[in-house]
């Protein structure tokens, strides 16, 4: 019996780490919406047996990555522009939450950290590091969301949003985007410091917005001069974050 609950439990870790294994390479534009996810294909990549790739992706579908269709295997979901526009609607209705919650809860020991997470943002920017600009941003808006203290809330905001910096990651941003964004991070700190839940709420929704626009443009321009292949436009763009 104890040796079952020990094969259960390597098991459970083993399909845990393919599952974070596959968001990652969903982050890095390794697999693409729309791509098939064969088994036997993801258990040579990641150097596991089938069964935990399996179960990997039964999670996956769980929060809506992963489309498993009968007799046709997993597909990794497809992305159109309903769907980012979809997504950043619906982001953006929980993410104000969010914000209004942490402007009551937070402590001035949290302010500080929420300003050194904008700053780390600013500093990969800097560098135009992809990897870091997600992951600077990510640990802002998931701060923010420790802060509100909603983990409902919090993990509705997650679900589905790799596939978002996939597609951003491809198409780039605008000209002005990533300055935008800084300047936006900065006053979205500044009002959640200030303990002014109306500013915060309404520069969430900018911050959303923006974004939003900012990434349905450049997937229609793309659409306009598909000469320019699957990595977008080159014109400012800059390969990473989420917002």
């Amino acid at each position: 019996m104890m040796e079952d609950v020990a094969a259960g439990d390597i098991a459970s870790t083993m399909a845990a780490r393919v599952e974070r294994a596959i968001r990652q390479d969903i982050l890095r534009g390794v697999l693409a919406p729309g791509t098939r996810l064969r088994v036997a294909d993801l258990s040579t990549r990641y150097g596991v047996s089938h069964i935990p790739v399996r179960e990997a992706l039964r999670q996956l579908e769980g929060d809506r990555l992963v489309v498993i269709e009968s007799h046709k295997g997993a597909i990794l979901r497809g992305v159109s522009p309903k769907f980012v526009a979809d997504m950043h609607d619906t982001r953006e209705a929980i993410e104000t939450l969010l914000v209004r919650r942490a402007t009551e809860n937070v402590t001035d020991e949290q302010s500080a950290h929420l300003e050194s997470l904008a700053a780390a943002y600013e500093q990969a920017a800097e560098t135009k590091n992809a990897d870091r600009m997600v992951e600077a941003n990510l640990r802002l808006h998931r701060f923010i969301a420790k802060i509100a203290d909603n983990p409902e809330a919090a993990e509705i905001h997650e679900r589905g949003w790799e596939l978002v910096i996939s597609i951003r990651n491809r198409y780039g941003f605008g000209e002005n985007r990533v300055a935008a964004i800084i300047d936006q991070h900065r006053r979205l700190v500044a009002a959640i410091k200030a303990r002014d839940k109306d500013l915060a709420v309404a520069v969430a929704q900018e911050h959303c917005q923006s974004a939003k626009l900012d990434l349905l443009e450049r997937m229609e321009l793309e659409g306009r001069n598909p000469a320019w292949g699957p990595g977008g436009a080159s014109g400012g763009r800059v390969q990473d974050t989420s917002d």
